[in-house]
């Protein structure tokens, strides 16, 4: 069956009845949010959504502390609340643990301070924490990305590998091996991720994206999906998950529907990054979530199929003419695209 943009469309505001047998699917919308001010959680209301993904956390410690305690949070909450949202997930700020990943002087202030935050989340009753584990954070030509021109003018990001392939390491970030990023990996991720098995709280590692073995001189031991099998084996704990961040899978060369059915299957996957992507490591665009390499119709019942229960988002979206600096006019279309998969493989065998 073939289901074209017009039908997917007409789907979004079509009744779906479930069929015989089969309980009707309804996983969370969501999306990163930047910030909590009362016109974004209106935009995310008025498409639809209930639940929130709050990825722009930086603010939330507003007075510097380094941790986040539990009345920081709770008002994090109350500002979701107000507007008629519920709180899902909250991105643990990179700061609190940059000593931790560099492997520098510091790191046993970071595990402690992320513990007491992760406890604090748990304690305001956010069920889930994102977090990343890379050396950089970092999205421009230092890193290989540059800007390309789409349809009707629209501005993609790509990123080309061979245009940072021989540059030297970043001064402020050094150069190591895998051997040593893991090892600081576990050194931190282990009483990490005890601390938020024991407050309730999920957590939801996101793969490194450019996913290269090396970004100039600097490993990244989760490229691949096979990084993140041998994280759920050294750090069996159930709280430990993934955010299946489609687009930097994609991008890893794999095949994304076994990925989905492998992680999912084991129920590690707890939030989902639905966007789309042409080409794979060493050179890729970011498009539009009709425009990508994979039949995002048949990943989106991969989903169903394994049952996944959390958020998706849209995460990253090409930039329109007068759209905002988050994208909001992108990912409003990315959102209707989602919405209407899913009425699509409610209605399918």
């Amino acid at each position: 069956m073939r289901i074209t943009r017009r039908g997917l469309l007409s789907l979004a505001v079509a009744p779906v009845l479930p069929l015989a047998g089969r309980d009707r699917w309804n996983p969370i919308l969501s999306e990163n949010l930047p910030d909590l001010k009362p016109a974004t959680l209106r935009w995310l209301a008025q498409i639809g959504c209930e639940q929130v993904v709050f990825q722009g956390t930086d603010a939330v410690d507003a007075d510097g502390k380094g941790y986040w305690s539990v009345a920081d949070v709770r008002r994090a909450r109350q500002a979701c609340e107000a507007a008629g949202l519920k709180l899902y997930s909250m991105m643990l700020p990179n700061r609190f643990y940059e000593a931790a990943k560099l492997g520098k002087p510091g790191r046993e202030r970071d595990i402690e301070n992320c513990i007491r935050t992760v406890k604090a989340v748990g304690e305001a009753g956010v069920p889930m924490m994102e977090w990343r584990f890379k050396a950089d954070f970092l999205w421009d030509s230092r890193v290989g990305y540059s800007t390309t021109e789409g349809r009707g003018g629209v501005r993609y990001k790509t990123f080309n590998y061979d245009t940072v392939r021989g540059e030297p390491p970043i001064p402020e970030i050094g150069s190591f091996s895998e051997q040593e990023m893991r090892a600081r990996f576990l050194y931190f991720g282990r009483p990490f991720v005890e601390a938020a098995s024991k407050a309730g709280v999920k957590l939801s590692i996101h793969p490194n994206d450019p996913p290269v073995p090396s970004m100039r001189g600097a490993a990244r031991i989760f490229h691949h999906t096979d990084g993140f099998r041998r994280m759920i084996r050294e750090i069996p704990d159930p709280a430990n998950g993934i955010t299946f961040c489609q687009g930097t899978i994609t991008e890893m060369g794999v095949n994304v529907l076994d990925e989905i059915r492998y992680f999912g299957g084991q129920g590690r996957i707890h939030l989902v990054h639905f966007r789309a992507v042409r080409g794979k490591v060493p050179r890729y665009t970011e498009v539009f979530i009709d425009e990508g390499d994979v039949d995002m119709l048949q990943a989106m019942k991969a989903f169903r199929d394994v049952g996944y229960p959390g958020p998706f988002v849209s995460d990253h979206t090409p930039r329109l003419d007068g759209d905002t600096p988050f994208g909001q006019m992108g990912r409003s279309y990315s959102h209707g695209y989602m919405r209407a998969l899913i009425h699509a493989v409610n209605s399918m065998e």
